[in-house]
């Protein structure tokens, strides 16, 4: 399953996700329903947060991340070189969310890479 079913079959399985960008360690977003530009900002912004969030806890690798506002909540995860964010409605369950987050990181085909994407394409 490629980035963009996963992210349709989350939509579809989860009703408290709004938003979601799935993206490559660097920011660099690989799948989304938001425009263009909001993923790339969303996506830039998300991998900045796990950078931080990482170099805070010196030595631990940070897969997961929560913030809780007013007008929903955000989550992040990642699995190795990709992760993902979503915004969901206020008071979502957050076991849930991670789940289907998880769910969705472990759906995706291995990574390749490049030299090998560069040579095939």
């Amino acid at each position: 399953m490629d980035a963009a079913e996963a992210l349709d079959r989350l939509l579809k399985v989860s009703d408290d996700v709004r938003a979601v960008v799935v993206f490559e360690r660097g920011g660099e977003p690989i799948a989304s329903n938001l425009s263009d530009d909001e993923a790339a900002e969303a996506a830039a912004l998300a991998d900045a947060m796990l950078a931080y969030a990482e170099a805070m806890r010196e030595g631990t690798a940070v897969r997961q991340l929560r913030a809780v506002t007013d007008d929903g909540d955000v989550y992040l995860r990642r699995d190795g070189d990709r992760a993902v964010l979503a915004v969901a409605a206020p008071e979502s369950m957050p076991g849930l969310v991670q789940h289907d987050l998880r769910a969705l990181l472990g759906s995706l085909p291995p990574r390749r890479a490049r030299s090998e994407a560069g040579a095939t394409a």
